[in-house]
């Protein structure tokens, strides 16, 4: 199935939008530009709503968001809404293009609320000479495009990351691959009809036995029982299979963020730590406090007091031994005056009589020597005591302040490096939640315990299962010899020969379906997804060696060493939708389904080289023995940017999408209505037009092109 045309009328904000999609086997890529808020999800909807209506509309977005009419909408005034699809079918007769209309009448209400009339669903095969009705359009579109694979065929950017990861549990990302393969490939319609072979052929059996005798009879009963009780044993043992295998992913789950806990480190011994270290900061505390009041002794020192006063003493004794130098100190002409006046005599021979002149003159000398000697003296005094103090074994102030200014920096570092170590051990500390190491101890002792439990049975049904297989072929063995002594119309021998023909052709392509093929889908899946990361291929250099689906179809990513990284926990937004988007490509190509796939947004938290490979990676065209099929991508400008020069290759049909609310701000040119409302134009994403033109376009590059308004 592809849809060839798209048109869209009154579905929220699209008013009319008529869009092309390509339908070009060499270039099967359709690219729609539409910012944010321009009608990309609207789009998305409207087409999920005219394939399926509302059971699945509700099924990709909250119920208290399903309104279909614009909220711009007056109350009371009714609108007309409708979803056009034209699409093909191509089959062994050819291709037949079809034509599915779904309608509805809204009248939104003054509380927000709306009343919806019936939806009207008409589906039309549009030939040459008319168009043809076809009744019960929901079961044909069944056929081509199941409902509960709405998500594989239309998914938007956040629904391609979650669609099999995204935080969820093992046993929800199982069960959507599980049906995913089996939808595409056939397989829920393939076991259906081996059930309706085997219940056909054991009521042929039966009928058999009956028309032969009692003991065949007998035979065939009994082999039935055996043969419905090893299917019983087989589902059992598959059911507990899987359940073990959800049970060790938990565990190592589980394993993972214990070993995350403990890795901080053991709690008793981070608490000794913090004791040790608050330990060691209250010795240090002390050694500073203790370094601090030596501090303060200084400043009451006598060293302290000689490094102040020991340049001015030192430029006094200079002064004073000065003054020996010439003499003035120390002084001793005094005693000679007072001789020679006692004498009477000068040393001159003068006589020094009482009321001579040479007396009164010596006497006055006398008098001056006498006031200037008690200065002499002190400063002799003074030039003899600063000498004696000069030469004590004195400590030095600044040597003794390097040496405590030292001391006090080493404490001090000592100081902020055992703080430092301190936070560190009580952030680990913090980081450790007890409650959590004991709940996940004991979730773990649990888990053994259910692993234990699920092995015995498993091995109970191993047992069980070779006791009955080996009384299965006993009385199989039994059953033939009896039918072989036993009479048996031929008409009813060939048609059981020919239910039993159709049994086992039936069970060999189930059995081809869940294995080969799935083998194929995860081979592809694995090839294509590591394409996309650009992953090593190597087993020892590569952080992601391999991508494969268990049988337990689970979707399981390898690293090192033979670990698994956990697709919900461990690998990165940008790998979850490269792993989601490799699985619906692989899926698709193994089980040929020519199908739109329909992606609103796909390259969110997607850039550099990695954006240019997915790319390259989900619009590369089919091969000539491959199956063609049909890529619709709805992008902003930021995804394409990086990404021209593949779409240019690729793309069949380029438009855009714009919003008129988006103007002035971001829109440059209004449109002629002032009401809220999304159309397109054939603009590419490298042009723009007077419907689509941004501020920045200019920026950009793109050339303009005239587009009609009307």
């Amino acid at each position: 199935m592809r849809i060839q045309r798209i048109r869209v009328h009154n579905f929220k904000l699209l008013k009319d939008v008529d869009i092309q999609l390509s339908i070009d086997p060499v270039k099967p890529l359709t690219v729609i530009r539409a910012e944010n808020g321009s009608g990309k999800t609207s789009l998305h909807y409207a087409i999920i709503w005219g394939l399926y209506g509302m059971d699945a509309l509700k099924s990709v977005t909250s119920p208290m968001d399903i309104r279909l009419s614009s909220k711009a909408t007056p109350a009371g005034s009714p609108v007309f809404i409708e979803v056009v699809l034209d699409f093909d079918i191509t089959d062994d007769a050819g291709t037949v293009l079809y034509r599915l209309t779904r309608q509805v009448q809204e009248t939104p209400e003054v509380t927000g609320s709306v009343q919806r009339g019936r939806e009207v669903v008409k589906l039309s095969k549009l030939t040459a000479s008319g168009d043809e009705n076809l009744d019960q359009p929901e079961s044909w579109l069944e056929q081509w495009l199941p409902k509960r694979l709405v998500d594989i065929f239309f998914t938007n950017g956040d629904d391609v990351q979650k669609f099999i990861t995204g935080k969820q549990e093992a046993r929800v990302r199982q069960e959507k691959v599980h049906l995913a393969i089996e939808s595409l490939l056939g397989i829920r319609q393939l076991r259906t009809a081996v059930v309706d072979i085997e219940a056909v052929q054991a009521g042929l059996d039966r009928k058999a036995a009956r028309d032969a005798g009692g003991k065949l009879e007998k035979v065939t009963g009994e082999l039935e029982k055996l043969e419905l009780a090893l299917k019983e044993i087989d589902e059992d043992y598959e059911k507990h299979t899987v359940r073990l295998g959800n049970i060790e992913r938990d565990q190592n789950r589980k394993t993972r963020d214990l070993e995350s806990i403990r890795g901080i480190g053991d709690l008793d011994a981070i608490n000794q730590e913090i004791q040790g270290l608050k330990g060691d900061l209250a010795s240090l505390e002390g050694y500073q406090q203790r370094n601090l009041d030596r501090m303060k002794g200084m400043l009451r020192s006598e060293a302290l007091s000689w490094t102040l006063a020991d340049a001015p003493l030192g430029q006094a004794l200079k002064r004073l031994e000065e003054l020996k130098n010439l003499r003035e100190i120390p002084k001793t002409s005094t005693q000679i005056l007072e001789d020679r006046l006692e004498l009477g005599i000068c040393i001159c021979g003068e006589s020094l009589d009482p009321g001579s002149t040479h007396r009164d003159e010596v006497s006055k000398l006398l008098a001056e020597q006498q006031g200037r000697g008690a200065i002499a003296e002190r400063l002799t005094e003074l030039r003899y005591g600063a000498r004696a103090l000069r030469s004590l074994n004195r400590q030095d102030f600044t040597e003794v302040r390097a040496e405590v200014l030292g001391d006090f920096a080493k404490l001090a570092e000592s100081v902020r490096n055992k703080t430092t170590a301190l936070y560190a051990a009580e952030e680990r500390r913090a980081l450790i939640d007890d409650a959590r190491v004991r709940e996940l101890t004991e979730e773990l002792t649990e888990l053994d315990r259910k692993k234990s439990d699920v092995n015995f049975k498993l091995g109970n049904l191993d047992t069980r299962r070779g006791t009955v297989q080996y009384d299965c072929d006993q009385k199989r063995e039994e059953k033939g010899n009896a039918e072989r002594n036993a009479g048996i119309s031929r008409d009813l021998a060939v048609r059981r020969d020919v239910g039993l023909d159709l049994l086992n052709l039936a069970r060999a392509v189930q059995g081809q379906l869940e294995g080969p093929y799935v083998e194929r889908v995860s081979k592809r899946l694995d090839g294509m997804f590591k394409k996309i990361i650009g992953a090593d291929n190597s087993d020892t250099t590569g952080v992601i060696t391999s991508t494969s689906i268990t049988s337990n179809f689970d979707i399981v990513v390898s690293s090192q060493h033979g670990n698994s990284l956990d697709p919900d926990f461990e690998v990165n937004g940008a790998s979850q939708r490269a792993l989601t988007l490799a699985f619906v490509w692989s899926l698709m190509e193994v089980a040929g389904t020519v199908a739109p796939r329909f992606i609103d947004t796909p390259l969110g938290m997607v850039s550099g080289t990695t954006k240019e490979r997915m790319v390259e990676a989900i619009t590369r065209p089919p091969a000539p023995d491959e199956t063609p099929y049909q890529v619709v991508l709805l992008l902003t400008r930021s995804e394409i940017a990086g990404v021209e020069h593949i779409l240019d290759e690729r793309a069949g049909v380029f438009g855009t999408l714009s919003c008129s609310q988006h103007y002035p701000l971001d829109l440059v040119h209004k449109w002629a209505d002032d009401e809220p409302y999304s159309r397109n134009c054939g603009c590419s994403h490298r042009e723009q037009c007077n419907i689509c033109a941004r501020r920045h376009d200019n920026d950009l590059g793109l050339r303009f092109r005239e587009e009609p308004v009307a």
